[in-house]
């Protein structure tokens, strides 16, 4: 469903965080296809080099038009190990109560969630007798924004990416593979 929403997004994190997101914070759409939505994150989109993430929260915009309201609020939020053909291992899963109107429903993962660098986020509506709730996304698909009936085989989003973004902790979690660390490694 094509929408015309104006929200204002606002930063979620703290000093030595950093946000991974594919959507450009400008709504186009809403939508509750899929009985499951997720976005892929490749670390290495942001940070070259990672050896993978320690994810200490997400946060996701949700939408209720007047026009097609809810069943329910109620969500999973999901973290999963896997590269761009799906989801392989589940790492953690939240219940939360998703946000009716255009604000960040922030879901925080205590302990924070180690991932490898391709992982996803994802919106499990098994609650839902209709896909809801519904989520916004963008209007410039990077192909990192996915959907599934059964959670095993995944379709592009092709109109936009989703409004799901991850924060990790940049001081502990990204590690880079350098020179320095490799010589740290070796020396006696």
């Amino acid at each position: 469903m094509k929408a015309t929403i104006s929200v204002l997004l606002l930063a979620f994190v703290s000093y030595g965080e950093v946000v991974l997101s594919y959507h450009d914070s400008n709504p186009q759409w809403l939508t509750w296809g899929g009985t499951y939505r997720g976005t892929w994150f490749d670390a290495e989109d942001f940070v070259p080099g990672t050896t993978g993430c320690l994810i200490e929260s997400a946060e996701l915009w949700f939408y209720q038009s007047p026009n097609h309201l809810w069943d329910t609020s109620q969500v999973y939020v999901e973290l999963w190990n896997g590269g761009a053909g799906g989801p392989t291992e589940l790492l953690s899963r939240v219940e939360v109560t998703a946000l009716l109107q255009p604000s960040a429903t922030v879901v925080y993962f205590d302990p924070p969630v180690e991932t490898e660098p391709d992982f996803w986020c994802i919106l499990n509506t098994e609650f839902s007798a209709g896909g809801w709730p519904s989520i916004l996304a963008d209007g410039t698909p990077s192909g990192h924004s996915l959907y599934s009936d059964d959670g095993l085989i995944w379709e592009e989003f092709d109109i936009g990416d989703y409004f799901i973004s991850v924060c990790h902790d940049d001081d502990s979690s990204l590690q880079r593979t350098t020179w320095g660390g490799v010589k740290a490694v070796f020396s006696n």
